[in-house]
């Protein structure tokens, strides 16, 4: 199993995107602390169930003290954290730019860019000493391009790739590889409420606005949660051992460099 021995903070854990990474990397042999502000009783014990080890450590992302005691709690309960996945988000509000409201504006990038930045924070401290670790960031295809009604999570995610960059530049030389995903669309809860903003943002229906995305890229369909798990196991597992600063695009086409 790649990830065998190996102990994974997920942000955001409890559910979409964060949940699949959490069922991809137990199956890899990981150890996972689920790091959410939601319950995760049923993924626990799902991953439990498999014959993986799971706990869940409640945390805000943007707090650094929360933070920090879901890292000592992990370690105290599965060992020092060698892999973090950043993918704790969300994408509202949705509105142009000139009628964005600053609080939801600041609100989007202090959960997207300073948990971030806050959650790396303590992985590294973590890391270093012990002269390894993997990050992985889950950004988005908007990272990488506009999208009209969405400057805050457009503005978040771009510097989630900055930050990214930066941070595997600063962590080389302690072992610390430091890499991002970039999701297409992925049919999720969440996708579904983006898509409605959308829709009463720009006077169509859901249905409109699901079939532009879904149809939006080449491949002409919306990515499916494990597609971006595995992408993400890639980049925590020694396969990755030779790539630091990347992003890697799951987008079916949509983004291509």
């Amino acid at each position: 199993m790649r990830l065998s021995g190996r102990v994974a903070l997920v942000t955001g854990g409890a559910q979409g995107i964060g949940a699949a990474i959490c069922r991809a990397y137990a199956k890899e042999g990981a150890a996972i602390a689920i790091a959410d502000i939601r319950p995760a009783d049923e993924l626990e014990a799902e991953i439990r169930a498999a014959g993986g080890k799971a706990v869940q450590v409640r945390m805000d992302v943007t707090d650094p003290e929360q933070v920090a005691s879901a890292f000592a709690e992990a370690e105290r309960q599965l060992g020092p954290v060698d892999i973090l996945v950043n993918n704790a988000a969300i994408g509202t509000p949705v509105a142009l730019i000139e009628d964005v409201k600053v609080d939801e504006w600041e609100r989007t990038i202090k959960i997207n860019l300073v948990g971030t930045l806050i959650c790396t924070q303590a992985a590294i401290r973590v890391m270093r000493p012990r002269g390894r670790g993997a990050i992985v960031n889950i950004a988005s295809n908007v990272a990488k391009r506009g999208l009209p009604n969405r400057s805050a999570y457009v503005s978040s995610k771009w510097a989630v790739l900055g930050l990214t960059q930066t941070a595997a530049l600063e962590a080389v030389d302690a072992g610390i590889r430091v890499n991002a995903v970039c999701p297409g669309p992925v049919a999720t809860p969440h996708l579904d409420e983006v898509m409605l903003g959308h829709a009463r943002a720009e006077g169509r229906s859901v249905e409109e606005v699901a079939e532009d995305w879904r149809t939006g890229a080449p491949m002409k369909r919306f990515i499916e949660l494990d597609e971006v798990a595995a992408v993400a196991t890639f980049l925590a597992s020694d396969e990755s051992s030779a790539m630091t600063g990347q992003a890697l695009n799951v987008t079916g086409g949509l983004i291509m460099s």
